[in-house]
């Protein structure tokens, strides 16, 4: 039968067009860890999430976004230093993310 069906207390909704979608909120299957490296170094976090429709990968530093994607690699310098926002979201509330520091060490 095609039509929209509400499942659970979620409120989420299910169509079924030919095949039955489910709509999922993200959820981070791969978390950035925090890590120390040397100046002038390349550097890649890593976060992943599920979800549907599949949640982008957001990188925030100092309130900025600073990349997307499920990898983001740079070149450190010493003003990399901080704390660093993995944000997953896929338009369903609510939005997950996760943190992690990052120490660049001097030469």
């Amino acid at each position: 039968m095609i039509g929209e069906y509400t499942f659970g207390s979620t409120g989420y909704s299910v169509i079924r067009i030919n095949n039955l979608y489910f709509i999922v909120p993200p959820s981070l299957i791969t978390r950035p860890t925090d890590q120390t490296i040397m100046e002038n170094k390349e550097f890649t976090f890593n976060c992943t999430a599920s979800g549907n429709p599949t949640p982008k990968i957001t990188w925030i530093k100092d309130g900025k976004i600073v990349g997307k994607g499920d990898t983001w690699s740079f070149d450190t310098k010493r003003n990399h230093s901080g704390k660093y926002w993995c944000l997953a979201d896929n338009g369903l509330n609510p939005a997950v993310n996760a943190s992690a520091n990052l120490d660049v060490q001097c030469k």
